[in-house]
């Protein structure tokens, strides 16, 4: 990659990278959508971008998913630049990239990232290091590892909600507002369930939606 004629203005500064790690289920990705979704993150960025990673740690699709996401939120702009970018090489997606984020202080979310080779990882990262000093990239991960390896501040790690409070998700899904003091039975069948679930909130929905299967099946029949 030749550098940038100003000296690589763009990319000089470090961008801070900030992981949310947990195990699956806990609520990474509904944690980062507030975050994303929050009114006063749009008074401190000037472009939002999202992208979800998962399993394919392809740099050039990465970078393609980037770009969409970039000028998604700026249809005017994206109509005067629309091209098929499928086609460009990795050299001109970076500087599409760089068209697009100069000068712009952005927030990119990285969803549900699994690669832990690190090369990679350093490739992306210097590929993307552009746009105003003050920008951030939040990352989704399960994994510490992963999370370590890209993060320049500590992780914000999920903990598993308490018994009490995956009582309180199971009451509010499967009552109305004090309606759980009529089917006292079903209370304590909702507290065994719930000790199962090791404070993971999709365990709960899940145990749930079974319960209330159950029990239309013994109505019905």
């Amino acid at each position: 990659m030749q550098p940038h004629p100003n000296g690589d203005g763009y990319g000089d500064q470090s961008v801070c990278v900030i992981p949310i790690v947990g195990i699956g289920g806990l609520g990474k990705t509904t944690l980062a959508k507030l975050v994303f979704n929050d009114n006063r993150i749009d008074d401190l960025f000037q472009l939002k971008m999202w992208v979800c990673i998962s399993d394919d740690f392809d740099i050039r699709q990465i970078l393609i998913k980037i770009i969409n996401s970039a000028y998604a939120s700026a249809p005017t702009i994206a109509h005067a630049h629309r091209e098929n970018i499928k086609n460009f090489d990795i050299e001109q997606l970076q500087s599409r990239l760089r068209h697009r984020l100069s000068g712009q202080k952005y927030l990119l979310v990285l969803d549900d990232v699994w690669n832990d080779n690190r090369a990679k990882w350093t490739q992306l990262k210097d590929l993307i290091k552009v746009g105003a000093v003050g920008s951030k990239i939040l990352v989704t991960t399960r994994s510490n590892s992963i999370a370590s390896m890209m993060g320049t501040v500590p992780s914000y790690v999920l903990e598993g909600l308490s018994l009490e409070n995956c009582y309180a998700l199971f009451n509010k899904w499967a009552f109305k507002e004090g309606e759980e003091k009529k089917y006292s039975n079903l209370v304590e069948i909702g507290k065994e369930i719930v000790k199962k679930c090791r404070g993971v909130p999709l365990v709960v929905k899940y145990y749930y939606f079974i319960a209330i299967e159950s029990c239309a099946m013994l109505i019905f029949y």
